[in-house]
């Protein structure tokens, strides 16, 4: 709880409380406060109830006092609704966003700040609301057990704090989502990104908001040589709907090999191939091999759901708690302040030791 109050000060959750409407207009055994507390605490033990998490939140919360009395989960679950997503959504926007500095290990690659998206499915309980608001994945059997939410990340690279989420339901692909973000994206920043996102329209809004791109590709993906450069990469150009619609790329290629050794004692050697695009034309600017050394950072955003989904949640819950689209929003915004106020205590750890965050380890935080 203190790592809680040190992020989330009592003033601050009165703020966002006040801000979203969701103070009680009379006393009550569980004010608005309390429950936004409350909400936050879920996520630090999982794999207990609502009473011992409330116990366990108020036994450490001073301002509780004397008008905190045992609730049952009925008037806990009462107390959430009454609540609302909002202050949690405003919350995380209080603490959200890119911290590094050029000094911090990581962060920047030649003026530029390293940001990373990707995306990561929630299951949520099957109730009748929950089931009419997201949709399920499926396979050749059938649907899958539990709708689903997708949440993407906006990530700071070297310091893996998030400066932008957003969520809907499983029907929602990652590129609609990621052009929500886009009031995230700056000039002097450089995005990465995995084959899922390269499209026409979402490269060129990236690119409109100043921000650079360097993106992965798959193999169908088109990309006409306009000129080889000198460093082996080449000019290329992505076509838009209209023929005078282009947008120039510099495309790099690379091998990764990787060998292994058996259990027998035999070696076996894989290899694969890396086309990447990037909106960065200048080989002296941005060396090829600097470039393919950079996209390895882009990993980042797949680190922070292990850290959620495996590290904060215990590896216990197979789904969220919520029974309704609004509390399913609760509960994921909350999820993300937690996230972020663990990474705080991280990333001033590493300040105060002068060393990489990825130096210290997030589970034993």
């Amino acid at each position: 709880m203190g790592l809680l109050s040190r992020t989330f000060t009592p003033e601050l959750v009165d703020l966002v409380v006040d801000e979203a409407g969701a103070r009680e207009e009379r006393t009550r055994s569980l004010p608005s406060s309390l429950m936004v507390y409350f909400v936050l605490t879920m996520w630090l033990f999982t794999g207990q109830g609502y009473g011992l998490v409330l116990r366990e939140l108020v036994e450490h919360w001073p301002r509780a006092g004397e008008r905190w009395q045992p609730a049952r989960t009925g008037s806990l679950t009462n107390a959430r609704k009454r609540v609302g997503p909002g202050p949690l959504r405003l919350l995380f926007g209080q603490v959200a966003g890119a911290c590094g500095t050029p000094a911090t290990p990581g962060a920047f690659w030649r003026g530029l700040r390293l940001a990373s998206w990707d995306g990561s499915l929630f299951d949520v309980p099957a109730s009748e609301a929950n089931s009419a608001a997201y949709t399920r994945s499926s396979n050749g059997s059938g649907p899958g057990p539990f709708p689903q939410v997708r949440l993407l990340a906006l990530v700071e690279c070297g310091t893996r704090s998030v400066i932008g989420a957003v969520f809907d339901s499983f029907a929602v692909g990652e590129r609609t989502l990621a052009r929500r973000l886009l009031h995230h994206l700056e000039p002097g920043m450089l995005l990465m990104a995995d084959r899922g996102f390269p499209a026409w329209d979402l490269c060129g809004a990236v690119a409109a908001t100043g921000a650079q791109l360097l993106w992965r590709v798959s193999e169908s993906f088109t990309l006409p040589l306009v000129e080889v450069l000198p460093d082996g990469t080449y000019l290329s150009y992505l076509q838009g709907p209209r023929k005078n619609q282009r947008m120039p790329v510099r495309v790099v290629e690379y091998t990764v090999t990787t060998t292994t050794e058996n259990p027998d004692g035999d070696t076996e050697t894989t290899s694969e191939l890396f086309c990447l695009i990037t909106t960065l034309l200048n080989p002296e600017q941005a060396p090829a091999g600097e470039l393919a050394e950079l996209y390895a950072a882009r990993w980042t955003s797949e680190t922070i759901f292990k850290h959620i989904k495996i590290e904060q949640r215990g590896g216990r819950t197979a789904t969220l708690r919520s029974n309704s689209p609004a509390m399913v929003e609760q509960e994921l915004w909350a999820m993300l302040c937690v996230y972020q106020a663990v990474h705080h205590l991280v990333a001033d750890t590493a300040r105060s030791a002068g060393l990489p965050v990825s130096h210290i380890s997030f589970k034993q935080t």
